[in-house]
């Protein structure tokens, strides 16, 4: 493949590895150009007829990467996403990472002819919640796959290359870029003033009545201006410092920062008529005129601002990225997701706050440094800008000074092994190995990391996950059962599925409450979920659900086993029930609290369990044409996640 452009001595030492066939991990900062490598590796694949696998982390990325890549490479590329399935025999297949694990288990034959796989943000392997999913695919990596990894700096990245090679038969070759080929220069808003140096803001004295605030506990005392956003946007607009992208990690905060910018109009008239004739047409094309937030974004498209987060349909969440693509939008006020591999870049990053919730398992504490450079990798457009500046607005009062300084000017962190393995990638395994399944854990980086106790303890609850599976009679004299079969296909609900399977439950359950049954195992309330008020209809269906559960997590107890198994939610059950017998949209979300994202992705979560249990083949017939009926009833509109990705726009 010929370049362009003059590749960085990083970016060739690491095609030139790929090349030779050796596997490689990029460890760099984020708008340093490692998705050059990725293309070298998928083309060189599609001029020598292999096939090869894109994964990415979240489904919004796999989708970007399908429609960039299909743009490149005409009728060569494929995605599989769980709800989505589009092309799957093509050459170069985009997945999540989760269903990549899952067809190295179930459905090895797609995988015979793909010789590459490309793991886009690595570094996930370190998620609480997700992390082992990569851990899990690499450890059963295909034996005639190599990998390329791509991620943000890596500290611990010889580490991580050791393991690999202990792992595997290939070879490992790590390269490693510290420096953005555009800098970044930091700023910081405090008392309502700019500093240009971190050492300013503390001659200032600002941080130093911060200590005295806390010491002395003077709670009527407030010894600094607030930081007024109009103060901010001002200063940058006579910086000549747009396009901006603003990160604050609340859906509401987004959009009432949205609200506040009133006063500001950063588009020429030309540029007025430009942006807002592109919005009504990807509007229309994307069936978009119904939703709410349309009508609010509408003001804000038009003044060259618009907000972003996962609380917006997708469909709505592709547009904006769209126009932002234009450079119509000069400021978005967007939730970390933005910076996920999505190549929207900027002249600046703004902070809104240095402090996220970090689910239950992190609750609410300073960002780390890794994540707070993922976003402010996006400041500096290469080729276009000389560097990139970032805004970090401090409250004195809630931001230590020492803990600024640490997440700005510490050291990223390592990546950390999250290896737990669910039920089913142990049924799965089990499937094959037997008892030789053990000999899986000493494969993974939890155990090359990991001291004595650590390792004894990970594979305890290895050994107790197989033993409550043989106790729940998943596992029947050395071979799975058939509700075994069934839980190994759904990921993540597996004894929750198989339970209400094997009983019978299921095929007492009509359709409505079925589905219903279906959506409440998917959904997971946020922290600020408002309580519902349950129907009258189903809290008959609602006892009888926790009735299973309560005797699962009793067990799950027993063993030791933990997190136990997730709980039915039915918050979105008048929605789920209105959907299903062919309300609107627009007309379903009037019976829960979630926002038009949240209802997107929970229903389709719903779709992808039923097909998993029908790709199963081992529903009775009654049982699988209820699901069929379903099915056809909700896969639809907003709800078809391939009607978009196969929208022309």
């Amino acid at each position: 493949m010929s370049h362009p452009f003059k590749l960085d001595p990083f970016q060739e030492e690491a095609i030139n590895y790929c090349r030779n066939n050796c596997s490689v991990i990029v460890s760099a900062p984020t708008g340093s150009g490692k998705t050059v490598i990725a293309e070298d590796v998928i083309e060189e694949c599609i001029r020598r007829g292999v096939g090869a696998i894109y994964t990415a982390p979240i489904k919004a990325l796999s989708n970007q990467k399908y429609r960039d890549f299909t743009t490149k490479y005409p009728d060569k590329v494929g995605i599989l996403t769980g709800d989505v399935s589009i092309n799957r025999d093509a050459p170069i297949l985009i997945m999540t990472t989760e269903i990549f694990r899952n067809a190295i288990l179930v459905d090895s034959q797609l995988l015979e002819s793909r010789e590459w796989v490309i793991f886009d943000e690595i570094h996930y392997l370190d998620d609480v919640e997700r992390g082992t999913v990569w851990e899990e695919a690499i450890i059963l990596l295909p034996r005639h796959m190599k990998m390329l990894a791509l991620s943000a700096t890596i500290p611990n990245i010889h580490d991580f290359a050791a393991w690999l090679s202990k792992v595997h038969a290939f070879e490992v070759k790590c390269v490693i870029e510290k420096i953005r080929p555009v800098p970044l220069h930091f700023f910081y808003q405090c008392n309502n003033e700019f500093f240009s140096a971190l050492k300013d803001l503390r001659k200032s004295g600002f941080m130093q009545e911060q200590l005295r605030y806390v010491r002395n506990y003077q709670r009527d005392f407030n010894p600094v201006r607030y930081n007024k956003l109009f103060t901010l946007l001002e200063h940058l607009r006579e910086k000549n410092a747009m396009p901006c992208i603003y990160f604050s990690f609340s859906r509401r905060r987004c959009e009432d920062l949205g609200r506040e910018t009133a006063g500001f109009d950063f588009l020429s008239h030309e540029e007025k008529e430009k942006v807002v004739a592109l919005f009504n047409d990807l509007v229309g094309k994307l069936n978009l005129s119904e939703s709410p937030h349309v009508s609010w974004l509408y003001p804000l498209i038009k003044r060259g601002i618009a907000y972003h987060h996962a609380g917006l349909l997708p469909s709505l969440k592709e547009l904006i990225e769209r126009l932002f693509t234009t450079g119509l939008i000069k400021l978005i006020f967007t939730t970390e997701t933005f910076s996920l591999g999505i190549n929207m870049p900027a002249k600046t990053v703004a902070f809104d706050d240095v402090v996220k919730y970090y689910g239950a398992s992190g609750g609410v504490r300073y960002l780390r440094t890794r994540d707070f450079f993922q976003m402010a990798g996006r400041a500096g457009r290469r080729g276009i800008d000389t560097q990139g500046f970032i805004y970090t607005r401090v409250n004195p009062h809630n931001v230590d000074a020492l803990a600024l300084e640490s997440i700005i000017y510490g050291h990223n962190e390592p990546i950390r092994s999250q290896f737990n393995s669910c039920y089913a990638t142990i049924l799965n395994l089990y499937s094959v190995m037997g008892e030789k399944i053990y000999d899986i854990y000493p494969n993974s980086f939890h155990f090359f990391q990991s001291q004595g106790q650590g390792q004894k303890e990970a594979l305890n609850l290895l050994k107790c996950k197989i033993g409550i599976l043989s106790e729940m009679e998943y596992l029947k004299d050395g071979h799975l059962t058939t509700k075994a079969h069934l839980a190994s296909k759904v990921y993540s609900f597996e004894l929750q599925i198989g339970e209400l399977f094997a009983s019978g439950f299921m095929d007492t359950l009509n359709e409505t409450d079925l589905f219903t049954s279906i959506i409440a195992l998917v959904y997971e309330p946020r922290k600020i979920e408002q309580k519902y008020a349950i129907d009258q209809n189903i809290k008959g269906l609602k006892k009888s659900l926790n009735r299973f559960l309560k005797e699962i997590h009793r067990k799950e107890r027993i063993w030791h086993i933990i997190p136990h198994s997730k709980k039915f939610y039915l918050h979105l059950s008048g929605s789920a029930r209105a959907w299903l017998r062919g309300e609107s949209f627009e007309d379903i979300l009037k019976y829960c609290d979630a926002d038009e994202g949240e209802m997107v992705r929970y229903l389709r979560m719903g779709i992808q369990v039923m097909r998993e249990m029908l790709l199963s083949k081992l529903l009775n017939e009654k049982l699988a044409q209820k699901f069929r009926n379903i099915l056809d009833k909700v896969d639809r509109d907003e709800i078809d996640a391939e009607r978009q990705l196969r929208q022309e726009i």
